[in-house]
């Protein structure tokens, strides 16, 4: 069966932890990426931190191989890097029609105002390399890029055998909800639709054998670039807690990122447009009083978290198909999550 992990928000919600969790604590035969290098995916394990723009956050689990669809962009020496600080190359599977990011691209793209201004763009080339493939310009794919030959396989038949034998795959999805080209808070969007649906096409999945759909929360809304944020916070000394403790900085872009208060409706929204089945809260160790690792149980947490996770469920009960909330994290590192 398939799981899908999400963003409920605007991106940096904690779904590479999430990802990583899930793998390690299940029993994957297939960990599955898309997206591209311009939205990383942050793991802490054992006092190690994998900043990762490819690489599947699941590669913590050594039983699964690592896969990266048609629906992938990478940079051919960035994706070789993770592997190597991974040490995942005998277990990773590239799709042939993945796209490489040249450095045309990059520059093409870091040139260009519209991207760097008024989208918000960190400059990777991703843009530019989206934009080139839907005007069907010459664009180089992975199965040309020769010191990937060893891993060009074909996925979607991969993961069609690996599902009728009865494997799990986990889908890592990229960004979220509000920056979804089709459903987000346009024109301050990133270049790809950002939803369920989405990722398994670009996996080369379909929705037969979908099992779960994890959809991942904040407390609160952060932004890298421009566009909305309700209730955004400007008060200096209030934001140090995110921006330090809280470490809400770009994990490619490295810029500081806009902080808003906890969204209703974008939360609805993605619980609907995801059909979301589970969801999961990352950064609740923010709140006074429940220090990361601290927390062992749901009973612990302050008042200030339990009356946020409570509101958290009362949105998820009123709001098809009614996801349960069911992981919570209270710090960095991996094992440092409330299950419920």
């Amino acid at each position: 069966m398939i799981d899908i992990v999400s963003g409920g928000q605007s991106g940096d919600e904690g779904k590479g932890k999430i990802s990583a969790y899930l793998s390690y604590k299940g029993n994957y035969g297939y960990c599955v990426r898309i997206g591209g290098p311009n939205a990383g995916h942050t793991v802490l394990h054992k006092g190690n931190k994998y900043t990762l723009k490819n690489i599947p956050s699941g590669f913590l689990n050594p039983r699964a191989k690592l896969v990266l669809g048609a629906g992938a962009y990478t940079k051919t020496e960035w994706l070789l890097k993770e592997v190597e600080l991974t040490g995942v190359r005998d277990r990773l599977i590239i799709d042939p029609r993945a796209v490489i990011i040249s450095e045309e691209n990059t520059s093409a793209e870091k040139g260009d105002a519209h991207f760097m201004s008024s989208v918000g763009s960190v400059g990777t080339g991703l843009g530019q390399a989206v934009k080139e493939r839907i005007e069907r310009r010459k664009i180089r794919f992975a199965k040309d890029e020769p010191l990937l030959k060893e891993f060009i396989k074909d996925v979607p038949e991969l993961l069609a055998s690996a599902l009728d034998k009865g494997q799990d795959i986990l889908l890592e999805g990229t960004q979220g909800i509000k920056l979804s080209l089709f459903h987000g808070e346009y024109p301050f969007v990133t270049s790809r639709d950002t939803t369920a649906s989405t990722f398994l096409a670009e996996a080369g999945l379909g929705p037969k054998s979908v099992r779960d759909c994890w959809v991942i929360f904040k407390p609160y809304v952060s932004r890298v670039g421009p566009g909305p944020l309700e209730r955004e916070i400007t008060d200096e000394k209030e934001l140090e807690l995110y921006h330090g403790k809280g470490c809400e900085i770009g994990s490619v872009s490295k810029r500081l990122r806009r902080i808003g208060k906890f969204e209703d409706a974008a939360a609805r929204k993605a619980i609907i447009i995801n059909t979301a089945t589970k969801l999961a809260v990352t950064h609740i160790d923010l709140f006074a009083g429940n220090d990361a690792g601290k927390v062992k149980k749901y009973e612990d947490f302050s008042k200030e978290a339990k009356d946020f996770l409570e509101h958290l469920k009362e949105i998820s009960e009123s709001t098809y198909p009614r996801p349960q909330l069911r992981l919570i994290s209270n710090g960095a590192e991996l094992e440092e999550i409330v299950v419920l």
